[in-house]
């Protein structure tokens, strides 16, 4: 089998799964919004934070603070 027919063999697989999200996220459009100057800003304070050694806080925290109020 070469890499092209096991690709379409595992695409076949995946939409017979019958799991939609699987299926939306594998048949998505791609984002060909331009970056706004915020988006830009965000991004760019998020790698200054991660080269400052400051990790993400995980959703299941931050939902987990907002639960406990």
């Amino acid at each position: 089998m070469t890499d092209e027919e096991a690709r379409a063999a595992l695409r076949t697989l995946a939409d017979a799964s019958g799991d939609p999200v699987a299926w939306m996220l594998d048949h998505a459009p791609l984002d060909d919004e331009p970056e706004t100057d915020e988006e830009r800003q965000a991004l760019a304070e998020a790698h200054a934070d991660r080269e400052r050694g400051i990790k993400p806080v995980p959703l299941d925290d931050v939902l987990a603070e907002f639960d406990g109020q």
